[in-house]
Protein backbone atom coordinates (compact mmCIF):
# COMPACT_ATOMS: atom_id res chain seq x y z
CA UNK A 1 0.00 0.00 0.00
CA UNK A 2 0.98 3.28 -1.10
CA UNK A 3 0.82 6.28 1.03
CA UNK A 4 1.52 9.87 1.47
CA UNK A 5 5.12 9.52 3.05
CA UNK A 6 6.21 7.49 -0.14
CA UNK A 7 6.58 10.83 -2.33
CA UNK A 8 9.65 10.76 0.26
CA UNK A 9 13.12 9.20 0.04
CA UNK A 10 13.36 5.32 1.16
CA UNK A 11 17.01 5.10 1.82
CA UNK A 12 18.72 5.25 5.14
CA UNK A 13 22.65 5.14 6.18
CA UNK A 14 22.98 1.34 5.57
CA UNK A 15 21.30 1.49 2.27
CA UNK A 16 23.30 -0.29 -1.16
CA UNK A 17 25.62 2.69 -2.94
CA UNK A 18 23.34 2.09 -5.88
CA UNK A 19 20.02 3.03 -4.51
CA UNK A 20 18.59 5.05 -6.95
CA UNK A 21 14.59 7.09 -6.55
CA UNK A 22 13.06 8.29 -9.70
CA UNK A 23 9.86 10.20 -10.53
CA UNK A 24 8.29 10.01 -14.02
CA UNK A 25 5.80 12.87 -14.42
CA UNK A 26 4.98 12.30 -18.82
CA UNK A 27 2.69 14.50 -20.61
CA UNK A 28 1.77 14.88 -23.97
CA UNK A 29 -0.48 17.52 -26.05
CA UNK A 30 -2.12 14.69 -28.65
CA UNK A 31 -2.86 17.24 -31.33
CA UNK A 32 0.52 18.67 -31.85
CA UNK A 33 1.94 15.54 -31.67
CA UNK A 34 3.87 16.23 -28.71
CA UNK A 35 5.14 13.74 -25.59
CA UNK A 36 7.39 15.19 -23.23
CA UNK A 37 9.73 13.04 -20.74
CA UNK A 38 9.58 14.56 -17.61
CA UNK A 39 12.40 11.83 -15.80
CA UNK A 40 14.41 12.28 -12.39
CA UNK A 41 16.96 10.04 -11.02
CA UNK A 42 18.51 10.35 -7.76
CA UNK A 43 21.46 8.61 -5.88
CA UNK A 44 21.10 9.67 -2.83
CA UNK A 45 24.08 7.37 -1.36
CA UNK A 46 26.25 9.29 -3.93
CA UNK A 47 24.77 12.71 -3.72
CA UNK A 48 23.50 13.13 -7.36
CA UNK A 49 21.13 13.00 -9.43
CA UNK A 50 20.19 12.92 -12.71
CA UNK A 51 17.23 15.19 -14.56
CA UNK A 52 15.83 14.61 -18.15
CA UNK A 53 13.20 16.81 -20.12
CA UNK A 54 13.05 15.93 -23.68
CA UNK A 55 10.33 16.89 -26.30
CA UNK A 56 9.44 14.44 -28.74
CA UNK A 57 7.47 15.49 -31.81
CA UNK A 58 8.62 12.88 -34.65
CA UNK A 59 9.89 9.49 -35.40
CA UNK A 60 13.70 9.48 -35.52
CA UNK A 61 16.31 7.10 -34.75
CA UNK A 62 18.04 10.27 -32.88
CA UNK A 63 17.25 11.53 -29.83
CA UNK A 64 18.67 14.78 -31.19
CA UNK A 65 16.73 15.28 -33.94
CA UNK A 66 13.36 15.72 -31.48
CA UNK A 67 12.00 19.23 -30.61
CA UNK A 68 14.18 19.50 -27.45
CA UNK A 69 16.43 17.96 -25.10
CA UNK A 70 17.58 18.64 -21.93
CA UNK A 71 19.47 15.86 -20.21
CA UNK A 72 21.75 16.82 -17.10
CA UNK A 73 23.62 13.96 -15.26
CA UNK A 74 25.07 14.72 -11.75
CA UNK A 75 23.30 17.37 -10.25
CA UNK A 76 23.55 17.73 -6.77
CA UNK A 77 20.87 15.20 -5.45
CA UNK A 78 17.65 17.24 -3.39
CA UNK A 79 17.42 17.30 0.09
CA UNK A 80 14.00 15.89 -0.10
CA UNK A 81 11.55 14.85 -3.00
CA UNK A 82 7.99 16.07 -1.87
CA UNK A 83 9.35 19.89 -2.60
CA UNK A 84 12.67 20.37 -4.89
CA UNK A 85 14.08 22.56 -7.48
CA UNK A 86 17.09 21.41 -9.75
CA UNK A 87 19.96 24.07 -11.31
CA UNK A 88 18.63 22.38 -14.88
CA UNK A 89 15.11 24.87 -13.77
CA UNK A 90 12.75 21.69 -12.96
CA UNK A 91 10.72 22.36 -10.05
CA UNK A 92 8.37 19.49 -8.11
CA UNK A 93 6.28 20.20 -5.30
CA UNK A 94 3.91 17.20 -4.19
CA UNK A 95 1.16 19.53 -3.11
CA UNK A 96 -1.62 16.36 -1.67
CA UNK A 97 1.91 13.88 -1.53
CA UNK A 98 1.61 11.38 -4.77
CA UNK A 99 -1.64 12.69 -5.32
CA UNK A 100 -1.66 15.99 -6.59
CA UNK A 101 1.99 17.19 -7.92
CA UNK A 102 2.95 20.56 -9.14
CA UNK A 103 5.66 20.54 -11.89
CA UNK A 104 7.78 24.02 -13.11
CA UNK A 105 10.56 23.64 -15.77
CA UNK A 106 12.37 26.63 -16.69
CA UNK A 107 14.56 25.83 -19.86
CA UNK A 108 16.72 27.25 -22.69
CA UNK A 109 15.35 28.84 -26.05
CA UNK A 110 12.17 30.10 -24.70
CA UNK A 111 10.81 26.44 -23.80
CA UNK A 112 9.08 26.06 -20.06
CA UNK A 113 5.71 24.84 -18.82
CA UNK A 114 3.63 24.93 -15.69
CA UNK A 115 1.64 21.85 -14.37
CA UNK A 116 -0.43 20.34 -12.35
CA UNK A 117 -0.92 16.36 -12.15
CA UNK A 118 -4.16 15.00 -10.24
CA UNK A 119 -4.12 11.64 -9.94
CA UNK A 120 -7.06 9.46 -10.63
CA UNK A 121 -7.15 6.87 -8.45
CA UNK A 122 -5.03 5.24 -5.67
CA UNK A 123 -1.71 4.80 -6.16
CA UNK A 124 -0.89 1.52 -8.13
CA UNK A 125 1.78 -0.52 -5.51
CA UNK A 126 2.68 -3.57 -7.78
CA UNK A 127 4.52 -5.17 -4.76
CA UNK A 128 1.45 -5.28 -2.96
CA UNK A 129 -0.41 -8.57 -3.31
CA UNK A 130 -4.11 -7.32 -2.43
CA UNK A 131 -3.55 -4.59 -5.46
CA UNK A 132 -1.57 -6.84 -7.72
CA UNK A 133 -2.82 -9.87 -8.27
CA UNK A 134 0.51 -11.06 -9.34
CA UNK A 135 2.30 -9.74 -6.06
CA UNK A 136 1.70 -12.78 -4.15
CA UNK A 137 3.63 -15.25 -6.42
CA UNK A 138 6.95 -13.36 -6.74
CA UNK A 139 9.90 -14.11 -4.75
CA UNK A 140 11.15 -10.40 -4.92
CA UNK A 141 9.72 -7.29 -6.23
CA UNK A 142 8.31 -7.26 -9.88
CA UNK A 143 10.95 -7.27 -11.77
CA UNK A 144 14.61 -6.23 -10.16
CA UNK A 145 15.91 -4.73 -6.76
CA UNK A 146 15.26 -1.25 -8.48
CA UNK A 147 11.82 -1.77 -8.38
CA UNK A 148 12.19 -2.79 -4.24
CA UNK A 149 9.27 -0.13 -3.71
CA UNK A 150 7.53 1.12 -7.07
CA UNK A 151 3.89 1.97 -7.97
CA UNK A 152 2.23 3.61 -10.76
CA UNK A 153 -0.34 6.68 -11.28
CA UNK A 154 -2.70 7.32 -14.24
CA UNK A 155 -3.02 11.64 -13.98
CA UNK A 156 -4.97 14.08 -15.61
CA UNK A 157 -2.51 16.94 -16.39
CA UNK A 158 -3.56 20.56 -17.14
CA UNK A 159 -1.14 23.48 -17.42
CA UNK A 160 0.77 25.46 -20.30
CA UNK A 161 4.23 24.22 -22.45
CA UNK A 162 6.43 26.71 -24.57
CA UNK A 163 8.04 25.34 -27.35
CA UNK A 164 10.67 27.47 -28.88
CA UNK A 165 8.28 30.28 -28.48
CA UNK A 166 5.14 28.02 -29.40
CA UNK A 167 2.71 28.17 -26.83
CA UNK A 168 0.19 25.80 -26.09
CA UNK A 169 -2.01 24.36 -23.83
CA UNK A 170 -2.39 21.21 -22.05
CA UNK A 171 -4.84 18.87 -21.04
CA UNK A 172 -4.13 15.37 -21.14
CA UNK A 173 -4.24 11.82 -19.41
CA UNK A 174 -1.13 10.36 -18.92
CA UNK A 175 0.57 7.41 -16.78
CA UNK A 176 3.57 8.33 -14.29
CA UNK A 177 5.66 5.99 -11.48
CA UNK A 178 8.20 6.20 -8.91
CA UNK A 179 10.37 3.77 -7.61
CA UNK A 180 12.97 3.34 -5.46
CA UNK A 181 15.62 0.37 -4.52
CA UNK A 182 19.53 -0.58 -5.55
CA UNK A 183 19.38 -0.32 -9.16
CA UNK A 184 23.04 -1.46 -10.83
CA UNK A 185 23.64 0.09 -13.82
CA UNK A 186 24.04 -4.07 -15.91
CA UNK A 187 21.92 -6.68 -17.08
CA UNK A 188 18.51 -4.62 -16.23
CA UNK A 189 17.01 -6.92 -18.94
CA UNK A 190 14.73 -6.21 -22.26
CA UNK A 191 11.29 -5.22 -21.39
CA UNK A 192 8.22 -3.06 -22.44
CA UNK A 193 6.35 -0.19 -20.10
CA UNK A 194 3.28 0.48 -21.93
CA UNK A 195 0.17 2.15 -21.49
CA UNK A 196 -2.92 3.64 -23.25
CA UNK A 197 -5.48 5.89 -21.53
CA UNK A 198 -9.14 7.02 -23.99
CA UNK A 199 -10.02 10.36 -21.89
CA UNK A 200 -10.32 9.84 -18.16
CA UNK A 201 -13.50 6.79 -18.90
CA UNK A 202 -10.55 4.44 -19.29
CA UNK A 203 -6.65 3.35 -19.19
CA UNK A 204 -4.85 -0.14 -19.55
CA UNK A 205 -1.45 0.18 -18.23
CA UNK A 206 1.12 -3.09 -18.13
CA UNK A 207 5.01 -4.02 -17.72
CA UNK A 208 5.58 -7.13 -19.65
CA UNK A 209 9.09 -8.75 -20.27
CA UNK A 210 10.17 -8.95 -24.21
CA UNK A 211 12.83 -10.79 -25.77
CA UNK A 212 13.10 -8.91 -28.83
CA UNK A 213 16.17 -10.42 -30.25
CA UNK A 214 14.37 -13.61 -30.93
CA UNK A 215 10.44 -12.44 -31.46
CA UNK A 216 8.06 -9.65 -31.64
CA UNK A 217 5.81 -11.50 -29.26
CA UNK A 218 5.57 -9.62 -25.86
CA UNK A 219 6.71 -12.04 -23.04
CA UNK A 220 5.54 -12.59 -19.74
CA UNK A 221 2.81 -10.13 -17.75
CA UNK A 222 4.97 -8.64 -14.72
CA UNK A 223 2.30 -6.05 -13.65
CA UNK A 224 -0.55 -3.89 -15.09
CA UNK A 225 -3.50 -2.01 -14.31
CA UNK A 226 -7.04 -1.23 -15.91
CA UNK A 227 -9.09 2.06 -14.98
CA UNK A 228 -12.57 2.11 -16.36
CA UNK A 229 -14.89 5.02 -15.17
CA UNK A 230 -12.73 5.00 -11.70
CA UNK A 231 -13.02 1.72 -10.75
CA UNK A 232 -8.92 0.06 -10.66
CA UNK A 233 -8.50 -3.78 -11.71
CA UNK A 234 -5.14 -5.20 -11.56
CA UNK A 235 -4.22 -7.34 -15.03
CA UNK A 236 -4.04 -11.38 -14.56
CA UNK A 237 -3.26 -11.78 -18.13
CA UNK A 238 -2.04 -9.97 -21.04
CA UNK A 239 -0.27 -10.65 -24.82
CA UNK A 240 0.79 -8.86 -27.59
CA UNK A 241 3.08 -7.74 -30.64
CA UNK A 242 4.99 -5.20 -31.94
CA UNK A 243 5.86 -4.48 -35.83
CA UNK A 244 9.33 -3.19 -36.05
CA UNK A 245 10.81 -0.56 -38.11
CA UNK A 246 14.66 -2.06 -37.03
CA UNK A 247 14.07 -1.49 -33.50
CA UNK A 248 11.91 1.12 -33.24
CA UNK A 249 8.27 -0.16 -32.54
CA UNK A 250 6.14 0.90 -35.23
CA UNK A 251 2.48 -0.75 -34.17
CA UNK A 252 0.94 -3.83 -32.92
CA UNK A 253 -1.96 -5.08 -30.81
CA UNK A 254 -2.30 -6.01 -26.70
CA UNK A 255 -4.97 -8.11 -25.14
CA UNK A 256 -5.31 -7.85 -21.60
CA UNK A 257 -7.63 -9.42 -19.59
CA UNK A 258 -8.32 -7.53 -15.79
CA UNK A 259 -8.94 -9.48 -11.82
CA UNK A 260 -13.13 -9.36 -12.91
CA UNK A 261 -12.55 -11.53 -15.64
CA UNK A 262 -12.85 -8.66 -18.51
CA UNK A 263 -11.23 -8.62 -21.52
CA UNK A 264 -10.20 -5.65 -23.47
CA UNK A 265 -8.27 -5.02 -26.94
CA UNK A 266 -6.33 -2.41 -28.20
CA UNK A 267 -4.77 -1.97 -31.37
CA UNK A 268 -1.97 0.82 -31.72
CA UNK A 269 0.77 2.67 -33.84
CA UNK A 270 3.71 5.29 -33.76
CA UNK A 271 3.45 8.48 -34.13
CA UNK A 272 6.28 9.98 -32.21
CA UNK A 273 9.42 8.36 -31.10
CA UNK A 274 13.22 7.87 -30.64
CA UNK A 275 16.39 6.11 -29.07
CA UNK A 276 16.22 8.18 -25.18
CA UNK A 277 19.04 6.93 -22.72
CA UNK A 278 18.31 8.38 -19.20
CA UNK A 279 21.37 7.04 -17.82
CA UNK A 280 23.94 5.33 -20.00
CA UNK A 281 23.98 1.46 -18.94
CA UNK A 282 20.61 1.45 -20.55
CA UNK A 283 18.76 2.86 -23.81
CA UNK A 284 15.02 2.87 -24.19
CA UNK A 285 12.82 2.67 -27.76
CA UNK A 286 10.57 5.76 -26.15
CA UNK A 287 7.52 5.22 -28.69
CA UNK A 288 4.29 7.37 -28.62
CA UNK A 289 1.46 5.75 -29.48
CA UNK A 290 -2.11 6.28 -31.68
CA UNK A 291 -4.26 3.62 -29.64
CA UNK A 292 -7.74 2.10 -30.53
CA UNK A 293 -10.65 0.21 -28.73
CA UNK A 294 -14.06 -0.30 -29.85
CA UNK A 295 -14.17 2.56 -32.06
CA UNK A 296 -12.82 4.93 -29.71
CA UNK A 297 -9.41 6.62 -30.05
CA UNK A 298 -6.74 7.19 -27.54
CA UNK A 299 -3.26 8.29 -26.61
CA UNK A 300 -0.10 6.61 -24.89
CA UNK A 301 3.56 5.44 -24.82
CA UNK A 302 5.51 2.47 -25.11
CA UNK A 303 9.00 2.06 -23.60
CA UNK A 304 11.21 -0.66 -24.50
CA UNK A 305 13.68 -0.82 -22.18
CA UNK A 306 17.15 -2.67 -23.56
CA UNK A 307 20.23 -3.22 -21.38
CA UNK A 308 23.14 -2.31 -23.22
CA UNK A 309 24.49 -5.58 -21.92
CA UNK A 310 21.42 -7.39 -23.75
CA UNK A 311 22.07 -5.34 -27.32
CA UNK A 312 25.71 -6.09 -27.43
CA UNK A 313 25.16 -9.84 -26.59
CA UNK A 314 22.99 -10.03 -28.92
CA UNK A 315 23.83 -8.20 -31.62
CA UNK A 316 24.27 -10.38 -34.84
CA UNK A 317 20.28 -12.37 -33.66
CA UNK A 318 19.08 -8.35 -33.82
CA UNK A 319 20.67 -7.17 -36.68
CA UNK A 320 19.47 -10.10 -38.82
CA UNK A 321 15.69 -10.22 -37.54
CA UNK A 322 15.04 -6.24 -38.09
Amino acid sequence: MIRPEDAEFHFSQGSHWQWVETIALPFCVPEANINVIVYVVTRPMLGVCMADVTIIDRITDLWEEQAYVDNQQHMPCPAKLSDFSLPNGLTVRAVDPVNHYQVEYQGIDDTWFKLDYHALHTAYDINDPAMDPLAAKRNGPAWDSSWSGHYEMTYRITGELCVRGQRMAVDCVETGDRSWGPRPERENGAVIWWHVSFGEALTCHMFVQHDIAKTNEFGALISGYILEDGELSGLVEAKGRNEYRRVMPMGGEVSVTDARGKTFDFTFSTVNGCYWAPYPSNTYLQASMRAAHKGLVGTGVQQLGLSRAYLTRHRDAIRQRY
